[in-house]
């Protein structure tokens, strides 16, 4: 504290869906000490303005932003103009809500709040991505006081590649809340909404209908696996959330359809129920190859589902090969299905797997965790002051 005053937080993020970043905000949210930091939110119309302030979060409603890479040099003025003028809905929220530091949920949230407030408030920049495009995070980096970055890749990426980055990063990563998430219905009863038998094993993928999430090679490797464990279900769960890869989506739905699964992979949706429907899977298999963390599968640990990832990025942090999962070469759908089928064809071996993951979770990437030192870093930001 400054002065015997609590410090006010103003979170941005720059849109109103739920999503993994937007999860991460939410436990944050729920695990401030209140008594150190006061959150209050800029954000979208939307799920999230709603679930904040079921938080009692004190939200003011600023329009949705995404920008897209700029193909020419009239789409970089357009994007320029649309940021400047978003960034004015942002100065307004923080003035309103008498904001002491800024915390950017993403880097549009990032480069709109340096633009906003940077020289007037410290601003913190959550960093939650491997694949910003190199200008934005230049300039991001050059006007926040600390980055957080979500895991050890993402903060090596930033100093080895940005210079200043050194002494503004720290090292935070996502918590998972125990109690929080939990499934709300039982596994049989999942099982049976989604027409799979109760004694079938069932491999499960969680997450964004995305290129770069790679679920074309988890469909691959489910396609080695029924060759040699034809009872074996799988359950791709996710949406492409902001429209924007529907060949992609089309893509997976014909490579299932081209390699036989037929009614034994099911495409879900979007679910909210994630927790319930990964408590109804044997095994995770987390097949993106540049994940920043891998908050699904922290998740899936958690509820005692034990993940093979791969050996890469977040992923490579997480989990302790052959003890709490399973890292496999990125980008080798054989080696998922070769270490799926081991894995299974061993007694007990979900099971010991599945505890270990369990208590890897509530050791090192608890929400409490997280919350303190997020907590340290608002303050720090907050008694140094703008850049």
């Amino acid at each position: 504290m400054t002065d015997g005053r609590i410090a006010r937080v103003l979170v941005v993020n720059h849109v109103g869906e739920i999503s993994g970043a937007e999860n991460s905000l939410l436990t944050l949210a729920r695990h401030l000490d209140r008594a150190r930091i006061e959150p209050v939110a800029a954000v979208p119309a939307g799920p999230l303005a709603r679930a904040l302030e079921d938080l009692e979060v004190a939200v003011s409603l600023i329009p949705d932003l995404r920008l897209s890479r700029p193909a020419n040099p009239w789409q970089l003025l357009v994007g320029g103009w649309r940021l400047r003028r978003w960034a004015g809905t942002i100065d307004v929220a923080a003035r309103e809500l008498g904001a002491d530091v800024v915390a950017a949920n993403s880097v549009t949230a990032a480069l709109g709040a340096a633009l906003a407030v940077g020289g007037r408030l410290p601003v913190v920049w959550h960093a939650r991505d491997l694949r910003a495009p190199e200008g934005a995070v230049r300039k991001i980096v050059r006007r926040v006081r600390r980055i957080i970055a979500i895991s050890r890749c993402v903060a090596d990426n930033l100093i080895d590649n940005y210079a200043g980055a050194r002494d503004r990063v720290i090292m935070v990563y996502n918590g998972v809340d125990m109690v929080q998430f939990r499934p709300t219905t039982p596994r049989a009863q999942v099982r049976e909404e989604l027409g799979i038998p109760a004694d079938a094993v069932l491999i499960g993928s969680v997450g964004q209908l995305v290129p770069w999430k790679r679920q074309d090679l988890f469909i691959e490797a489910a396609a080695r696996i029924s060759a040699h464990l034809p009872g074996a279900w799988f359950v791709i769960v996710g949406a492409d959330l902001f429209g924007e890869h529907p060949e992609y989506v089309r893509q997976l739905r014909d490579l299932a359809a081209d390699l036989g699964l037929g009614e034994r992979l099911l495409f879900t949706g979007y679910r909210e129920d994630v927790a319930s429907i990964m408590n109804a899977m044997d095994l995770l298999l987390h097949t993106a190859q540049e994940e920043p963390l891998g908050r699904v599968v922290m998740e899936a640990m958690s509820l005692g589902v034990p993940c093979i990832a791969a050996d890469s990025c977040g992923p490579a942090e997480i989990i302790e090969d052959g003890v709490s999962g399973v890292l496999v070469p990125p980008g080798e759908a054989d080696a998922f299905a070769t270490r799926t089928l081991e894995l299974l064809r061993r007694s007990g071996a979900l099971e010991r797997m599945g505890e270990a993951a369990r208590r890897r979770i509530d050791g090192r990437f608890s929400a409490e965790r997280m919350a303190r030192m997020t907590e340290d870093a608002y303050e720090e930001a907050w008694t140094r002051g703008p850049r």
